[in-house]
């Protein structure tokens, strides 16, 4: 699900982690440091996954760079739940469940 910001306002980067956390965020009018760090960003739209709804076309309203500048998205969402749900499975075996493996 995602959620179009309509009081969107330029926030730094420390202030959208802290404000956002939990999501992932598209921003635009982007400013980068020499490191290509991101300073600041205006969020537009929060998502529980990346590109949330992506077939909408919602993303396709802040395409103009003359209009909304350079865009980017972060995700401020604990990874590590999702990288504890994978499975490596060993040439020649199945994963019954998570942890089963039988070779």
């Amino acid at each position: 699900m995602y959620t179009i910001l309509d009081n969107a306002e330029l926030l730094t980067f420390a202030e959208i982690k802290a404000k956002y956390d939990g999501k992932w965020v598209f921003m635009t009018n982007c400013e980068f440091s020499d490191g290509n760090a991101l300073v600041h960003a205006i969020p537009r739209i929060t998502a529980d996954r990346k590109w949330d709804s992506y077939d909408t076309g919602i993303y396709d309203v802040y395409d103009d760079e003359e209009i909304y500048g350079r865009s980017t998205s972060v995700p401020f969402y604990d990874l590590g739940s999702f990288l504890g749900s994978i499975t490596f499975v060993v040439k020649g075996g199945n994963a019954v469940e998570a942890g089963n493996v039988h070779v």
